[in-house]
């Protein structure tokens, strides 16, 4: 997505006090719902940008709005107590689902039973959730309209390329009315037969896409779901209630809670009925947030009272050296780990990245620490060595690093003797002296720190000597629009990152290393791994093949969750570090953010990997 890009990243400066101060947090006394909490109040909060999608849950792919869906919004057969990973964050439960999924013996058959006395939110107040609802939400996320920019397929493609989903693959191509293999015997079972076995499928049902849609809501709404979406959790968008479905799309007026660009209001769902929510807290009335131009108006209005939290920024320099340092305030400093990667992705059919010697000489050459100090220092994460986060892997790989260097500072003369075994090292110095290594284009990030960043790795190619031509611009028009797109021949993207779709080692595959992720269509595959000769063909490349991961993937896909599975992954890991080398792993990521004095029983959601507003409080019910 692009959850799972992730997503802002704001400036800060090098904090050697504030590493020193604070290592993984440790949960506050209050950090489990529970005890003497007093419901009620609104929480105010800032956003430097909207999300991506106009709030489709078909299409959403982000941090930020799968976490306002989990928290708040959406219900789904299956979801996680927003938690973090000690207190079973990490693991899938039954929400809407009367308990998890009975799987036949050939494990391709899931069979869920629905809960009982659940309704959606106005207008549908009356209207009970049923089986048909999570058929729409299916067919919804499968078809062709719906999904672009989506994740569809979770759902549409298996191991081998065909089906995942029993007739999905029919149904997106317009060639069957139905999915033949989404069945539902009565309103309170549904049964999803696959075409292999999957092991994490039901992590995939606990995405937001499969959240159930009543009949009549999203249609003609291909567009813009996200403004007319009706609410299965325990809140909704304001003004849901005055939402009219009666009438033609193009004459219903949308939420008066969501004003795109500008602000979110959620308010409370009259239907929602605790007895059916095991895994939402609720203590708030509503939550609202304001859009502003950047983290800076954000963390000022932070500062002066204004708002309680800023959702999607880091906090500046000089706040985090004084809420680290001040015993009365480090209690609003909180530091938990993502579950995610970032990276420096190199296009591995564009020269002179088409090397793989190039390739890990950069992985030997660059100095991660430095580029961990432009972020903030040993408070935002770990050196990363390899690409699946040790969390995710049960730290099968915590001591691997096959590009390890003391400090994580680099070894120029490892890359130098990596370097003397590529194709543009004509004399063997360890130098590229080939036309290819200059001016190579790195497409960045303008925001901070990516300014400096992209300095320091400049620095550090120039080692081995590759000449970086740097160009950057906004993240989202500029930067992943070029990265995503083969015909760009985008050779380096330094400001990339990935968070997990969910807590299992296949989201770190085939979205950022697999075929399927290839854009412009697909997402978020900037190195090109598994691209096809027709692929290469058609876009301009020189190189007629390249690598791919895509068997590998397919095998460890199809392994029940466990060690097996874990093992698998594991081995995957190595192959692409070792072999493939598409990316420069730097660091896996930590959470840092700032909670204001109203905010209590501050919970951090293991899956969300944001603070998790279903369980937060306001200190005295927001008085």
């Amino acid at each position: 997505m692009i959850r799972r890009y992730l997503r802002v990243v704001a400036l800060v400066g090098v904090l050697a006090v504030v590493a020193a101060a604070c290592g993984e947090e440790e949960a506050p006394p209050e950090a489990t719902p529970g005890g003497q909490i007093q419901a009620g109040g609104v929480i105010k909060m800032g956003i430097s940008a909207d999300v991506d999608e106009a709030f489709d849950p078909a299409k959403e792919y982000s941090q930020i709005s799968w976490s306002i869906y989990n928290c708040c919004l959406l219900r789904t057969l299956l979801q996680y107590n927003g938690l973090d990973a000690a207190n079973g964050g990490s693991e899938v439960q039954p929400d809407l689902a009367t308990d998890l999924p009975e799987l036949s013996d050939d494990g391709l058959v899931y069979t869920f039973h629905i809960k009982d006395g659940v309704f959606f939110s106005p207008p549908f107040e009356d209207v009970e959730i049923t089986s048909a609802d999570f058929v729409r939400a299916i067919e919804r996320e499968a078809c062709t309209v719906c999904h672009e920019g989506g994740y569809a397929f979770y759902y549409t493609d298996s191991s081998t390329g065909d089906s995942l989903i029993e007739g999905i693959q029919e149904f997106a191509e317009g060639k069957a009315d139905s999915i033949s293999g989404v069945q539902t015997p009565d309103d309170k079972t549904l049964v999803i037969t696959l075409t292999e076995p999957t092991g994490d499928f039901p992590l995939r049902m606990a995405m937001p896409a499969m959240a159930p849609i009543p009949e009549g809501a999203a249609e003609g709404h291909d567009k813009d779901y996200g403004r007319y979406l009706v609410a299965s959790g325990p809140y909704m968008w304001e003004g849901s209630d005055q939402l009219d479905f009666s009438v033609p799309a193009k004459q219903q007026d949308p939420v008066s809670g969501y004003d795109p660009g500008r602000s979110w209001v959620l308010v409370r769902n009259p239907s929602w009925d605790p007895d059916t929510d095991d895994l939402r807290s609720a203590y708030l009335d509503g939550v609202e947030v304001s859009i502003n131009e950047s983290s800076d108006v954000n963390f000022n209005k932070w500062e002066s009272g204004e708002i309680d939290y800023v959702y999607d920024g880091v906090p500046p320099a000089e706040l985090l050296q004084q809420y680290s340092t001040d015993p009365e305030l480090k209690d609003q400093l909180h530091v938990n780990p993502t579950d995610g990667l970032r990276y420096l992705s190199m296009n591995i059919a564009e020269p002179p990245f088409d090397d793989v010697h190039v390739r890990k000489a950069m992985n030997y050459v660059i100095d991660k620490d430095a580029l961990r100090r432009a972020r903030g220092g040993e408070l935002y994460g770990g050196i990363a060595g390899h690409i699946i986060p040790d969390t995710i892997l049960g730290g099968v790989l915590a001591d691997y690093d096959p590009y390890a260097s003391e400090g994580g500072q680099g070894d120029i003369e490892a890359a130098k003797e990596e370097m003397k075994q590529s194709k543009y090292d004509t004399d063997g110095d360890g130098v590229c002296d080939a036309p290819e290594c200059k001016g190579v284009p790195l497409i960045a990030d303008r925001e901070d720190p990516y300014a400096s960043q992209n300095a320091i790795i400049a620095d550090n190619a120039a080692n081995i000597g590759i000449d970086f031509k740097v160009s950057e611009g906004d993240r989202y028009t500029f930067m992943y629009e070029k990265c995503l797109d083969p015909a760009a021949h985008a050779a380096f993207c330094p400001s990339v990152g990935w968070f997990k779709d969910y807590g299992d080692a296949y989201t770190f595959g085939p979205p950022i290393l697999g075929s399927v992720g290839i854009g412009p269509e697909g997402c978020c595959n900037y190195s090109l791994v598994g691209a096809s000769p027709a692929v290469l063909r058609k876009d301009g490349y020189k190189v007629t093949s390249v690598p791919s991961l895509d068997d590998q993937m397919a095998e460890c896909a199809r392994l029940p969750l466990g060690d097996e599975r874990t093992n698998c992954w594991a081995d995957w890991d190595r192959t692409t570090m070792e072999e493939v080398v598409p990316f420069v792993p730097w660091i896996f990521d930590n959470e840092v953010r700032l909670a204001g004095p109203r905010i209590v029983n501050y919970t951090y959601s293991s899956n969300q990997g944001t603070m998790a507003l279903q369980h937060v409080a306001l200190a005295g019910g927001g008085a």
